[in-house]
């Protein structure tokens, strides 16, 4: 693995246009899926619900629990396991109501307690609610992180490189978000604000992997031959920091990939974000971030001829 990254030459720029088209069918699926299913499955920290944690004296099977909350008249509920076969983790929206009120200070859990316990060894019951106001003020202000975020990272990036640098990156960093809000609901998993954490974690990763090949570029535009084109600069770049950027993804691979399999349904999610994120992250700041440079350049190259010529 090593040697491959060795004294790399890789010819990444020539090619650019290949990943470039991979990334737009993705980014063409995920938002597809979006338009189909009227966007975004939100977990009820941003659409509100209720959250049941019901421990068994047994294992349970999910497609009997399913079947229990369906026949109560949830059609959109979500079953799921909870880190052993004993304990499952039950999702009511708030759009839903249930098919008959049971008397209690909270009619939804003491219908749906009521129905588990005619039918399963339940142990214990617990419960978690979030308003349909708490999840919409949670949802904008998730909403205004990001911009904050991409604004500050605008302001350093200009600050630190050039304007056209900080462009590249915000462009890979809202590419990295639009791919995976596509592959959550490509794969019918929720966000809510456990995923939008690792989202925002995903982006101070992936802009400081895109940072460490622009100062490559920068230190090497120093020192940069008469014969040596912006496109061969920018490639030799992207080569001299692989394998810094392949052994920094693949150690955080590792980790988050042990968390994956290991952590619990708990962390399932979060740590499913980091692992398709950082990937994501590693592939745009290689095939994305830069090449962005490279069109810009040649962009900039073609007004320059145009001036010209009208003069």
């Amino acid at each position: 693995m090593l040697e491959l990254l060795k004294n790399t030459n890789y010819q990444i720029i020539p090619r650019r246009w290949i990943m470039i088209s991979v990334s737009l069918v993705v980014i063409l699926a995920g938002l597809v899926s979006l338009v189909v299913k009227g966007g975004p499955d939100y977990g009820i920290d941003f659409q509100g619900g209720y959250k049941f944690i019901v421990k068994f004296s047994g294992a349970t099977e999910l497609s009997q629990v399913r079947e229990v909350v369906n026949g109560l008249g949830y059609s959109h509920s979500q079953v799921q396991d909870f880190g052993s076969e004993h304990e499952v983790v039950i999702t009511l929206p708030l759009d839903e109501t249930p098919t008959a009120a049971v008397a209690g200070s909270d009619p939804v859990q003491a219908q749906l307690s009521e129905a588990l316990r005619a039918r399963f060894p339940v142990v214990e019951i617990s419960k978690e609610k979030v308003g349909p106001k708490i999840g919409g003020e949670l949802r904008t202000q998730a909403l205004w992180s990001i911009f904050y975020s991409l604004l500050g990272l605008i302001v350093y990036i200009t600050w630190r490189f050039e304007f056209r640098f900080s462009i590249a990156a915000i462009v890979a960093l809202m590419h990295n978000v639009i791919i995976m809000i596509g592959f959550f609901s490509l794969l019918n998993k929720q966000i809510d604000l456990t995923v939008l954490g690792a989202l925002l974690t995903l982006v101070g990763y992936s802009i400081n992997d895109t940072i460490v090949v622009f100062d490559r570029i920068r230190e090497n535009l120093r020192a940069r031959r008469r014969d040596q084109s912006y496109a061969e600069l920018v490639n030799v770049s992207i080569n001299q920091t692989l394998s810094r950027t392949i052994i920094t993804g693949g150690s955080v691979l590792i980790v988050v990939a042990m968390l994956f399999f290991f952590g619990g349904a708990v962390i399932h999610d979060f740590a499913f974000t980091l692992f398709v994120g950082t990937l994501v992250g590693t592939y745009s700041s290689i095939f994305i971030a830069s090449p962005i440079l490279v069109e810009w350049q040649a962009a900039s190259l073609r007004r320059r001829a145009r001036r010209l010529a009208a003069a």
